[in-house]
């Protein structure tokens, strides 16, 4: 995936590029895995639109100007796949939560089990010896990105052949992967061992990926079998999202931008701020650190989006924690700071803190949500294909068809 800038207009570019492509094109060759460099057959818009530099609604209707919706259906499903996924997690935030949990405790047995850590290592260098899974660890470490097919063939071979567990396999995506989120990520590997679609899992099959790589694998030794995983998180009964705290008006406001969204159209209508942060965090410098790769996307595409708003956002500083944006705050004698809304995962957690923090100071946090969540979401309930039957209607309510 070649990325540079992390720009709206990069993205543009791409998405002009593709266009011709999201058709009946798209629905032919969209499973082929080419390799590194060769993925002519996708868009590579994802993580563009996991920032939101490039929106869903903008990528839908230039591919409705050009395709009708039933020829341009799979590339709409895959749109929607990803907002399905954050408004299912939205209404589970434990399942997060475990998952968090989890790795914390699979980070410390990494340390203290050598076997769990060279079986790890093998995988995470791509040393396995089975040459397709190898040549997809080193394609995401070297350029942040793998075919969507690919991701689910890495996850089956990860859990059923090398025996690893599922959460240090999607921690190993998310720390790599420029478009990884915390619901496509964490329950997409859900999924692959059962735990999404209930006792339906997916096992990786070597005549599949031959054919579907052009021959370039014919992976040997995989396993036969993919038997569903347990866990009690999905037990849990789904939560009612709540709604964000009102605008507050005639109040001291400040703009905050994070990089779970970084198309702040929505917001300009509060043209009364009066100052502007960008919150840059830095790496906590654990065990388990994301990749300089990913780093340098997440710090040029953040720097491209206050290159682009920079009428809106002013006298506009880094902030790096929510201690920092409580500073910022007291610095300016704001008495509230608005900010995109960020679906369940990190970003999500530190706004939550930073909110605790701030009210203890008399300032409001106030998360605005996009009319695209707010319609779409609430029908994340069940399965994606149930979700699916609503993309019509979705459409039509954000008049797009």
């Amino acid at each position: 995936m070649q990325v540079c800038s992390g720009s709206r207009e990069e993205a543009l570019v791409l998405l002009a590029a593709f266009l011709p492509k999201a058709g009946t094109s798209y629905t032919r060759n969209r499973n082929f895995d080419l390799g590194a460099g060769q993925h002519k057959h996708v868009s590579q818009l994802s993580a563009y639109i996991k920032r939101r530099i490039i929106t869903e609604e903008d990528v839908l209707k230039k591919v409705l100007s050009a395709h009708s919706l039933n020829e341009a259906g799979k590339f709409i499903d895959e749109i929607f796949w990803r907002t399905y996924f954050k408004g299912w997690l939205e209404s589970r935030p434990h399942i997060w939560m475990q998952y968090c949990a989890d790795v914390h405790h699979l980070t410390h047995e990494l340390q203290t089990q050598s076997g769990l850590r060279d079986r790890w290592a093998a995988a995470c260098l791509g040393e396995t010896g089975i040459d397709c899974f190898d040549a997809w660890a080193k394609e995401l470490a070297e350029t942040g990105y793998l075919h969507n097919h690919a991701r689910m063939w890495f996850a089956s071979i990860w859990v059923y052949t090398l025996q690893l567990p599922w959460q240090l396999g999607a921690d190993f995506f998310l720390r790599h992967l420029l478009d990884g989120d915390a619901a496509s990520n964490t329950l997409s590997w859900r999924w692959v061992v059962g735990l999404h679609s209930v006792g339906k899992t997916y096992l990786a099959r070597a005549e599949n990926i031959q054919r579907f790589t052009n021959g370039r694998f014919a992976p040997k030794g995989l396993a036969q079998v993919a038997p569903p995983l347990n866990d009690t998180a999905s037990t849990m009964a789904p939560k009612i999202i709540d709604p964000p705290n009102p605008y507050l008006e005639g109040r001291k406001t400040g703009l905050l931008l994070h990089s779970d969204d970084l198309n702040i159209a929505h917001l300009t209508q509060y043209s009364d701020c009066i100052a502007s942060a960008a919150y840059r965090p830095v790496d906590a410098g654990t065990m388990l650190v994301s990749s300089p790769k990913l780093l340098e996307f997440n710090n040029a595409a953040l720097d491209a989006a206050t290159k682009h708003w920079k009428p809106n956002l002013l006298n506009c500083c880094d902030v790096t924690t929510p201690e920092g944006i409580l500073s910022w705050a007291l610095e300016n004698k704001l008495e509230q700071i608005i900010t995109p809304y960020a679906a369940v995962g990190n970003t999500s957690q530190m706004l939550e803190k930073c909110k605790r923090l701030l009210s203890n100071h008399g300032v409001q946090l106030t998360q605005v949500m996009r009319e695209y969540d707010i319609i779409s979401w609430p029908y994340a309930t069940k399965g994606f294909f149930k979700f699916r039957e609503k993309i019509p209607k979705i459409l039509t309510s954000l008049s797009i068809i």
